[in-house]
């Protein structure tokens, strides 16, 4: 069903327009054969990944580059000031110097538009004829007649020769790999996912072969032209750079290449050429530094402002341009980024833009899923018990509210400084109950909020009867404990705690002259590595317990042996 769905899209859009006539470029010739077996995969002067680094460092190295990528068109736009000049010694060389990028830019589009829409077309089972009419639509009716680079028809059979021979391109996709959380492949079904990105990616064909080669009208090409990541790219290509990683220091630097796509325009013939070649003709600027530097100047003071050209334009053009909103633009740009680095574009594979905040926050929650992961299996078999077990009083004003009536005492038992790190949160609680009458709260209350502390006597009454009401309890529920977390009058710390915290409410809960009971809960949050404390003295208890009765055993063994 998505497959016809797609096919009648093609055909209803392509039958609104007439179809632009090609003009035959007699710079190539019929190399079919040759591109599909001997041209470079664009990975090779785009993203360069590297298959014969091992699993998870190849995925941080082609994620940093990822990285690389955006960071680069951020120190772009940083790098613009409102004094930079440039000037070429004519207009005619100021205009192959646009013309060149431009054209280098349609070349990286069109390769990468070739490579990815068999694979997709393949996905959703288009047969060879169904195939061979798409292409035929989206050529004919969206393709400049003053297409320089390749000529209509080479294109088409470009078009047909990647669909009928084996074509290594991979399709956007980290579903495998495990720097990126598992939820995000969730997010939509594949079908769906490929029925969107086959559908930009049929837009991107037609953004990057409507250019005809006039620079002062770069058609459905200014959003990619503009946009700083992209340009940075291109200043990439045109200088013969590439992004590296830095295995030790996790850093990006840039690194020479020479495979790198370089086109270069002569008038307005626009040819793919090799390294020395565009040095040698490619036109520098007045007072010229560096490929680099005039590449940069002239993106901040011409470039980053470009606007559509609606006057003059082919109606076709101009339908689309009217209709080109700013998000369609960003969605454009960032498939056209996805096809180069294997990294999709999310917002593309959503329904709305809201769920930005479910992909930050599954990014966020596997960076700490796996710290806690790692942590683990570094300290699972390494737990050096320097500090003491210790059983700590929690800050009430983590949980209570002088304003609310609802009294309770919180421990945590922590063992070191990671255990401490946190108060209640990630640790696994107990809890038992002390009962009170709620007449005996109210008298606890007044008498600790009017109490003087020369009046001994008084304290200690106090203090009595609320001895009576917890030791008890709080004795009963140490005995419970296989090895319990601590020593010494834990009552005194809860009655301290529930004084404290009757006598700072603040409602009206006290003031009428109820009868009843009141339990307060007193909770015990046990720490992962008091846990693990613990259970190692257990295990030690039991064996020494063991060897006790081992021992004794042995013992009558002996005596009766000797009998």
């Amino acid at each position: 069903m998505i497959k016809e769905w797609i096919i009648f899209l093609i055909f209803t859009f392509s039958f609104q327009a007439r179809a632009l006539v090609p003009l035959e470029s007699i710079l190539l010739g019929n190399f079919e054969e040759k591109y599909s077996k001997e041209s470079a995969d664009p990975f090779d002067y785009l993203f360069l990944k590297k298959a014969e680094l091992p699993g998870k460092i190849s995925e941080k190295r082609d994620l940093t580059i990822y990285r690389g990528y955006y960071e680069e068109g951020s120190n772009l736009q940083k790098s613009c000031r409102a004094d930079y000049q440039l000037s070429y010694p004519t207009p005619w060389q100021e205009q192959q110097v646009k013309r060149s990028i431009f054209a280098t830019l349609q070349y990286i589009g069109l390769d990468i538009s070739i490579r990815a829409i068999p694979q997709y077309a393949k996905y959703f089972e288009f047969s060879r004829d169904e195939y061979s009419n798409m292409v035929d639509n989206i050529v004919g009716n969206y393709c400049s007649k003053n297409l320089s680079i390749i000529s209509i028809k080479q294109l088409k059979k470009n078009f047909l020769s990647k669909f009928d021979n084996e074509n290594s391109f991979e399709l956007p996709d980290v579903s495998d790999n495990s720097l990126f959380p598992k939820k995000i492949s969730s997010l939509a079904t594949m079908d769906d996912v490929r029925e969107r990105e086959f559908a930009k990616t049929l837009d991107l064909f037609k953004v990057f072969c409507s250019w005809g080669g006039d620079e002062s009208n770069l058609r459905l090409l200014v959003p990619f032209v503009k946009n700083p990541v992209v340009y940075s790219s291109l200043m990439r290509q045109l200088s013969n750079e590439k992004l590296e990683w830095n295995k030790n220091s996790r850093d990006v630097y840039k690194a020479k290449n020479q495979k790198t796509a370089q086109v270069l325009c002569e008038g307005l013939i626009c040819r793919k050429t090799n390294a020395a070649e565009f040095i040698k003709k490619f036109p520098t600027s007045v007072g010229h530094k560096s490929l680099s530097d005039d590449l940069s100047r002239l993106y901040c003071k011409e470039v980053r402002d470009y606007e559509y050209q609606i006057k003059g334009q082919a109606p076709k053009i101009s339908k689309i341009i009217k209709k080109m909103t700013f998000d369609e633009e960003n969605i454009l740009i960032s498939q056209f980024l996805a096809l180069q680095t294997g990294v999709p574009s999310l917002f593309l594979r959503s329904n709305n833009y809201s769920l930005g905040k479910e992909f930050l926050r599954a990014s966020v929650d596997k960076t700490w899923d796996d710290w806690a992961k790692n942590q683990v299996d570094k300290f699972k078999g390494e737990v050096y018990f320097e500090e003491p077990l210790t059983i700590e009083l929690v800050d009430r004003s983590l949980y209570f509210k002088n304003y609310l009536p609802e009294f309770k005492v919180v421990f945590d038992v922590n063992l070191g400084e990671l255990d401490r790190t946190n108060q209640i949160v990630g640790k696994l609680s107990t809890t038992f109950d002390i009962k009170f009458s709620r007449k005996f709260l109210r008298w606890a209350r007044n008498e600790w909020v009017n109490l003087d502390p020369r009046n001994k006597k008084r304290k200690d009454e106090l203090f009595y009867k609320m001895k009576l009401r917890i030791e008890p309890i709080v004795n009963n529920i140490r005995s419970k404990f296989p090895y319990p977390p601590w020593d010494g009058e834990l009552d005194v710390i809860v009655r301290n705690e529930i004084l404290e915290q009757i006598s700072r409410y603040r409602g009206n809960y006290f003031d009428d002259d109820e009868s009843g009971m009141v339990d307060i809960p007193v909770l015990i949050n046990f720490a992962p590595y008091a846990l693990k404390y613990l259970r190692y003295e257990y295990n030690v208890e039991q064996n020494q317990k063991k060897a006790r009765q081992s021992e004794k055993l042995f013992k009558l063994n002996t005596m009766e042996e000797e009998e």
